[in-house]
C-alpha cells in the first residue's frame, strides 16, 4: 500500500505550487516586455537609419542640384576648361566636396579639381560612369578609388550633351560626421551603405572597414525589403541587430547595429532579480511551511496520544492547541473520553452484579469460546472442579472431562449447532474431572450463543449425589 503522505510534505508541496507558478508568470511578463521594448529599440533605430539616409540623399542631392548650375556655365558651352576649372574650384569650396571631375564618354578625365594646372590627368577611363548617370532622379555613383588619390570616394554624377558627365566627388570623412552629429549610443555601430553593398561611412574604425562588403545576408535582406531589422554580424565580428533603411532615391543605405548583449542585458538583469526574490520567497515560504507543518503535526500526534489514553480508559490531558480546529477536536475528544469512561463504569459495575450473580449459583456455570478456552468459571465451578477461577481461564474445556472423552467431547462441540442444543435433552449426565484426578458426576444443560460474531458455549452444570456411598 502506497505510504500516504505527512502534513510537512503536503505544505511544502502547497508552497511550491503558490510560488514557482507566480514566478513562471512573472518570468513570462518579463519576456513579454523584453519583446516589447526590443521591438520597440527596433522599431526606433529603423526610424532612425530612416532620418540618416533621408539626410544622405540631401546632401547629395544638394550638391547635384549645385553641379547643374555649373554645367549650365557658358564657360563649359565654351569648351573653356581654364575658366571651368576655376568657377569649379569655387564649387569645391562652396559645397565642400573633394573634386570636380569632367569626364568625356569613354570616362577619361578631361579636367580634375584636384590637380593643380598643367599637370598630367589620369589616363584610366572611369567605368560605369554613363551606366550610374543615366534615368531620372539623384545620380549616385556608388564607392570607387580615385585614380588621382587612389583613396575610396563617393560621387554624383550629371550627364551633358555630346556623352561627357560632369560629376563631383565626396569624401567618405564627410558622410561619417553625418553619421556622429546623430549621437547614437556608443556601443551602437552605424554604417553608410552604396548600391553593392560596400562600407562608405561608418562610426566605429571608419578607415579601417571603408570599401569593405557588408555581411551577404545582410546585403540581401536590405535588396529584399527597405526597412527592416535582422539579426546578423557586422564585419568585425560583433552579433548585433541591424536595423536599416534603404532611400528609393539613392539605392544606399544606412545601417545600425545595436549589440545584442545590450537588448538582452535588461532581461537577464530583471531575470536574476526576479529569480533571486523568488528563491528568497521560496525559501522563506518553504521555512515558513516547515514551521507550520511541524505545528500542525505535533498537534495531530498529541490527540493521537490522547484518543489511545482514551481507548485505555486513562486520563486525557489536552496540549495547546495549534489551530482551531484541534481545539473544537479536542474538545470533542474530551467529551468522548468522558463518555466512555461513563460507559465502562457503568460495564464495570454491569459486570460486578453479574459475577455477584454468578458466585452466588448452586450450579456450576463454564463458559467456553469457540476455540474452547474457558472464558468463564463461577465459584461454583470452583468447588465443583477443585479449580481456582484464576487457573481454569484460558485452560481447554476438554480439560475438564476425563482423558478417554476428551476426544469424542471436541468433535461433538465443533459439530454443535443451536439446532442440536435444542435437540439435545436437558439435563443429561456427564463425567467431570476435578484437580486432584478424581471424577464426578453432574447433570449438565448447554447453551450456544454469538458475541460480536464468535461462538459462546454455556454450560450449567449441577453435581449428581452418589447414593452408593455412605
Amino acid at each position: 500500500m502506497r505510504p500516504l503522505p505527512t502534513f510537512r510534505q503536503l505544505i511544502l508541496l502547497l508552497a511550491l505550487g503558490c510560488v514557482l507558478p507566480m514566478a513562471g508568470l512573472a518570468l513570462g511578463l518579463v519576456a513579454y516586455e523584453y519583446q516589447r521594448d526590443r521591438h520597440q529599440e527596433e522599431q526606433h533605430a529603423v526610424a532612425t537609419a530612416r532620418a540618416l539616409i533621408a539626410g544622405v540623399d540631401d546632401r547629395l542631392e544638394g550638391v547635384q542640384r549645385t553641379l547643374q548650375g555649373l554645367a549650365n556655365s557658358p564657360a563649359l558651352a565654351a569648351d573653356d576648361l581654364g575658366r571651368l576649372s576655376d568657377e569649379a574650384q569655387a564649387f569645391v569650396r562652396t559645397e565642400q566636396v573633394r573634386s570636380v571631375v569632367l569626364l568625356d564618354g569613354d570616362g577619361r578625365q578631361l579636367l580634375n579639381t584636384k590637380l593643380p594646372d598643367g599637370q598630367a590627368l589620369p589616363a584610366d577611363p572611369l567605368p560605369g560612369i554613363r551606366e550610374a548617370v543615366q534615368g531620372e532622379g539623384l545620380k549616385v555613383l556608388d564607392l570607387f578609388r580615385s585614380l588621382v588619390s587612389g583613396r575610396y570616394v563617393a560621387g554624383v554624377g550629371l550627364p551633358l550633351p555630346g556623352g561627357r558627365t560632369l560629376a563631383a566627388t565626396l569624401d567618405p570623412d564627410s558622410l561619417r560626421e553625418m553619421l556622429v552629429r546623430q549621437k547614437l549610443p556608443p556601443s551602437w555601430i552605424a554604417a553608410v551603405l552604396d548600391r553593392s553593398g560596400r562600407i562608405a561611412a561608418r562610426t566605429h574604425e571608419h578607415e579601417r572597414f571603408l570599401g569593405t562588403l557588408a555581411r551577404p545576408a545582410l546585403v540581401a535582406r536590405i535588396q529584399q525589403t527597405p526597412e527592416d531589422a535582422v539579426e546578423s554580424t557586422t564585419v568585425d565580428g560583433v552579433p548585433v541587430v541591424s536595423a536599416f533603411s534603404r532611400s528609393d532615391r539613392s539605392g544606399w543605405s544606412v545601417v545600425i547595429g545595436i549589440p545584442r548583449t545590450e537588448l538582452v542585458a535588461p532581461i537577464v538583469r530583471t531575470s536574476a532579480v526576479l529569480l533571486a526574490g523568488t528563491a528568497a520567497v521560496l525559501v522563506l515560504t518553504l521555512w515558513l511551511g516547515w514551521r507550520l507543518a511541524r505545528s500542525l503535526s505535533e498537534s495531530v500526534e498529541a490527540l493521537g496520544s490522547a484518543v489511545r489514553a482514551t481507548g485505555h480508559g486513562a486520563p486525557v490531558e489536552l496540549p495547546p492547541a495549534a489551530f482551531q480546529e484541534a481545539q473544537q477536536l479536542g474538545q470533542a475528544l474530551l467529551h468522548a473520553s468522558a463518555e466512555v469512561q461513563d460507559a465502562t463504569a457503568a460495564q464495570r459495575r454491569l459486570l460486578a452484579r453479574l459475577q455477584g450473580v454468578l458466585d452466588t449459583a448452586i450450579d456450576g456455570i463454564v463458559t467456553a469460546d469457540a476455540r474452547g478456552r474457558i472464558v468463564l468459571f463461577n465459584r461454583a465451578a470452583e468447588a465443583m472442579f477443585r479449580l481456582p477461577q484464576e487457573d481454569a481461564l484460558g485452560r481447554d474445556v476438554e480439560s475438564l472431562l476425563p482423558p478417554a472423552a476428551r476426544a469424542g467431547h471436541r468433535r461433538l462441540r465443533e459439530q454443535l449447532t443451536p439446532d442440536h442444543v435444542r435437540q439435545m435433552a436437558a439435563g443429561r449426565i456427564v463425567e467431570g474431572l476435578r484437580s486432584d484426578g478424581r471424577a464426578f458426576r453432574a447433570q449438565a444443560s448447554i447453551s450456544v450463543s454469538e458475541e460480536d460474531g464468535e461462538r459462546l458455549y454455556t454450560v450449567i452444570l449441577r453435581p449428581v449425589r452418589d447414593v452408593t456411598r455412605p
